[in-house]
Order: structure tokens, then C-alpha cells, then sequence
């Protein structure tokens, strides 16, 4: 193995996105993953016979690092992902439902609350005046407050905060208004509808969340002369006056492998990248601010129902219920009659065993169909950490893609991107890494 390959650490989106960008620009890279598929946390997973995603991922059309990447792997973007322009229908006593018409950003959003059906006059207003707050603001504040916080200064109602912008906040944030960073939601919302109408854009993969980008990165790596390494963990860093010098690897056929490189990429979850830097003394104030990181779930309940049973929409929202985000997979992926439903950020549901979550789900989605449907089976999905906690200044403690440490850099959502944890936010992360490398 020659010693000039670049040494990855983790293949989710962020460990394949450097790879890619650095295969692309000619490097040989070699990616160790622990586990025996890629995608990270933003894989594909068995249900009986179907390939469903271990948390139901959405992108957005201002995800542009995302789409460009599965363009460069050679992903069909207009046939892997459905283009919906923004439609978004959040039900509770009254449904709340917003349509984004063809106009420029920001018009189509201003259009779309004023139009809004389920909203008073003082909900449009307060809508209004709630966008303007944000552009006088430029985005961001001096100093981070709680996205709870920032709806009492611009002086939001109860059904915008319910209906609107609390399912916005937790489907890109991953953390409860009360605890949520108002700048970081500002930068999403800034992204999302300010600059072309397009950035709104809702798109639905038609495929599962592994064939969208993972497996074709993987693909594009080998054939350019990468190599990957499944079920293969890095036990260890070595650094040589303040210099990386090799890793050392558990792999299926080699229990000590040890493979010489100058240039490192750690691309893993917060808690693992600490388990591999503690021990380094010129990595502890990294190793601090890794420790001081929270952590939020993510639940994901599939139910099948008989093959007819239809959504009104693709997707659809429901506030005041446990149930936040509810996907037609029929409509989409073509498995017919089975319904996802994401509940974001920790609640009650976590002290729920999977039998009692999946048939208060059913009983609350039921609303959303003519005739109830029977249920036929379930399957819950846990990711106990599934994100960051996005929490106010988080981005003080989210450490930069360069180390203290020569030839070592890390790249993940948890790096200071500005976005919260979201798939986007993963790619650039890894795209920030690679770029300072090609230096």
C-alpha cells in the first residue's frame, strides 16, 4: 500500500464526500469503515423484503454541494429525487397548508403566507414581520438565542410557532424551540428561501437513501483506484512530533494493520472521533470541546397497510401529536401502502417500547385518511444519536476542519459549517476537509 495514499476514517456522507473530491483530483484514497455497509447514519436497512432508510431523509433544493456530488458519481438527479415545489400542509384543528408559486425568492414565500390557507390576517403579518426581522438582522445575531426566544422578539403567534415554523425547526434541526440556536436556523432559512425560488424546493428520494449517493461513491472510488475497507477498525493514530504519521487498523484479515500516511481525514461521529484523539496530548482542547457536544434521537416508525392505502400528499405534517412528518413511500418509492413517520428530537416516545409507539402513530395518522386502514405490521427505528444537539452557540464548540496536528483534519456535520445536521452539512463538511488537503 503505498505510503502517499490519503487515510479516510469513516465512510458516512462526509468521510465519502472528501473521498470523492480527492479521488476526482487524482489521489489515491484508502477509506477504513467499522461497520459492514457505508451511508453512516444515512443508510438503507431491511423491512422483511423491502429496502427502507434507517430515518426517512428529505434534501432541499439549496442543498447544491449534495446534488452536485451525486452528479460527479454519476446519480441521475431528475430521476433519483422528486421535485416538489414548497408545499407544505401541517394538520391539527385547522390544517395549515402553504404553496410557494413560480416567483423569484423571496417573492414566492411572501406570496405563499399571504395566501396561506388556516391563517388569520395577524398570522400573515406576524409571518411577514417575522422575515423582515431576520433581513434587518442579516441573518444572524450578535448573540445566539433559543429559536423560542427568537419567535417572542418578533412576536410570533401560537399557530405560525405550532403550525409552521416549530415542524420547520425540528425537521432541520433535530432540537426542541427551546433549546434550538436561532442562528443556525437562520442561515437554513436564509439558504432555503432568499436566494433563487428553486432553494425551497422539496426533494424526495425515489430510491432508498444507499443508492441515492453512498453505493455510486463507492463504485466511483474503486474504479479510480481507491480502496475500501469494510468491517475495519482504526484502533489508533500515531503522531510523530506533532505530525501524522500512520493509523492503525483491526481489519477482517489483518487484526494489527498498520498503513503509513502524512494526510488523515477522521470523518466519524463526535463520541467515536474522541475514542481515537484523547491520548494525543496536542488534540485535548479538541478532545474538550468534543466532550462538551449533546446528542438528540431521531425515531422512524414504518407502517404497512393494505396496498390502495394512499396519503393526500407525498408528505404531510401534523402538529400537537407525537407524529411530525408523514411519508407516502407508495407515492414515492413505489412500495405500496407503507407509510413513514419521523419524530424528531427526544420527547415522550423514547420511553415508549416499539409495539405501543407504532399503534399510538397509527391511531394519530389516521386523521389524514378517509377510512382508517389496517394495520398489517410495523417497524421502529431508534437512532439514540442521531444528531448534535444544535444548541444556542453551539458553533463556539464545533471545532474547525484543520487540527493543532500536521496532516490531520476531520470533517463531519459536526464541524463548524454553519449548518446544522443535515446531510448537506455533512457533504460540505468533507468537501472543506478534502480542499485543504489539495493545498
Amino acid at each position: 500500500m503505498s505510503s502517499e495514499s490519503i487515510v479516510i476514517i469513516g465512510s458516512g456522507w462526509a468521510g465519502l464526500a472528501a473521498a470523492v473530491k480527492l479521488t476526482q483530483q487524482g489521489h489515491h484514497v484508502t477509506l477504513f469503515e467499522s461497520a459492514k455497509q457505508i451511508g453512516g447514519r444515512a443508510r438503507s436497512v431491511k423491512f422483511d423484503h423491502l429496502d427502507v432508510d434507517n430515518g426517512q431523509h428529505i434534501l432541499i433544493g439549496a442543498y447544491t454541494e449534495c446534488l452536485s456530488l451525486m452528479k460527479t458519481v454519476g446519480i441521475n438527479i431528475d430521476t433519483t429525487l422528486k421535485r416538489l415545489p414548497l408545499l407544505l400542509t401541517v394538520i391539527d384543528k385547522t390544517p395549515l397548508i402553504l404553496k410557494a408559486p413560480a416567483l423569484p425568492a423571496p417573492l414566492h414565500l411572501l406570496y405563499a403566507l399571504v395566501t396561506a390557507k388556516g391563517l388569520k390576517l395577524k398570522d400573515r403579518f406576524a409571518a411577514i414581520r417575522f422575515g423582515l426581522f431576520l433581513k434587518k438582522n442579516n441573518y444572524q445575531l450578535d448573540t445566539d438565542i433559543t429559536i423560542e426566544d427568537l419567535f417572542k422578539i418578533s412576536k410570533q403567534t401560537d399557530i405560525l410557532i405550532r403550525q409552521l415554523w416549530e415542524p420547520l425547526c425540528l425537521s432541520t434541526m433535530n432540537t426542541p424551540i427551546k433549546d434550538a440556536s436561532a442562528n443556525v436556523f437562520m442561515q437554513v432559512f436564509k439558504d432555503a428561501f432568499t436566494n433563487k425560488r428553486q432553494d425551497a424546493d422539496l426533494l424526495l428520494p425515489t430510491v432508498d437513501i444507499s443508492r441515492l449517493f453512498p453505493n455510486a461513491a463507492i463504485e466511483y472510488i474503486e474504479m479510480h483506484g481507491g480502496q475500501i475497507h469494510l468491517k475495519s477498525r482504526v484502533e489508533g493514530i500515531t503522531i510523530e512530533n506533532n505530525q501524522v504519521t500512520a493509523v492503525t487498523a483491526k481489519t477482517e484479515n489483518n487484526p494489527s494493520l498498520i498503513v503509513k500516511t502524512s494526510k488523515l481525514i477522521v470523518a466519524l461521529a463526535p463520541q467515536n472521533l474522541n475514542k481515537l484523539i484523547t491520548e494525543h496530548v496536542p488534540l485535548k482542547n479538541l478532545s474538550n470541546k468534543i466532550k462538551q457536544f449533546n446528542y438528540q434521537p431521531i425515531v422512524t416508525v414504518y407502517l404497512q397497510y393494505p396496498d390502495d392505502t394512499q396519503l393526500p400528499q407525498a408528505m404531510m405534517g401534523m402538529s400537537s401529536t407525537l407524529s411530525q412528518w408523514v411519508f407516502d413511500r407508495g407515492s414515492i418509492y413505489q412500495q405500496n401502502g407503507l407509510i413513514s413517520v419521523v419524530i424528531s428530537a427526544t420527547g415522550q416516545h423514547m420511553s415508549m417500547d416499539d409495539a405501543t409507539l407504532a399503534q399510538m402513530v397509527d391511531d394519530e395518522i389516521s386523521i389524514l385518511f378517509d377510512n382508517k386502514p389496517t394495520l398489517i405490521k410495523s417497524f421502529v427505528i431508534r437512532e439514540k444519536r442521531a444528531t448534535f444537539a444544535c444548541t444556542v452557540n453551539i458553533n463556539d464548540i464545533r471545532p474547525k476542519n484543520s487540527t493543532d496536528v500536521k496532516g490531520l483534519f476531520l470533517a463531519g456535520d459536526f464541524t463548524n459549517t454553519q449548518y446544522p445536521a443535515t446531510l448537506e452539512g455533512a457533504v460540505r463538511s468533507g468537501i472543506a476537509a478534502s480542499k485543504l488537503i489539495l493545498k
